[in-house]
């Protein structure tokens, strides 16, 4: 994705240099006015078409990113439920520092359950939502 961003930053870049140059060469007659509003049409067709393809890989990106949070934030829940198991298993009377650790842990489950649920849910609904409109 960052390859594909960098390829349209440039080709945007690209066609706005074009564009300055063009109409500097029409200013001062290096270029016939036919050939140049013929040439700028497709020079701005090009653009427009790359900054809308720059913005859709953006909206691609920024979901990805959203994404893999939630899915970080799960395997961190799931690490720390693991951990939980295995400190609750000790069989013995648990230490306070065990203890504490233990409550730590179940608070950070609650939490960031909810937070990952949250989310999850956010995206299956704007997914749904978002094929519904589109049928």
């Amino acid at each position: 994705m960052r390859n594909k961003e960098d390829q349209l930053d440039g080709l945007i870049s690209q066609f706005q240099t074009q564009l300055r140059r063009l109409l500097r060469q029409v200013v001062y007659g290096q270029a016939s006015l036919d050939l140049s509003l013929s040439a700028l049409g497709a020079i701005e067709e090009r653009l427009e078409d790359d900054v809308a393809n720059r913005r859709r890989l953006l909206v691609i990106k920024d979901t990805a990113a959203q994404e893999l949070e939630a899915l970080q934030l799960l395997n961190r829940v799931d690490e720390a439920r693991s951990k939980l198991a295995s400190l609750k298993q000790n069989g013995a009377a648990p230490s306070d520092y065990i203890q504490a650790e233990i409550r730590q842990l179940e608070d950070f489950i609650a939490s960031n359950s909810r937070q990952a649920e949250q989310a999850i849910t956010e995206r299956f609904r704007e997914r749904t939502n978002g094929n519904h409109s589109a049928s």
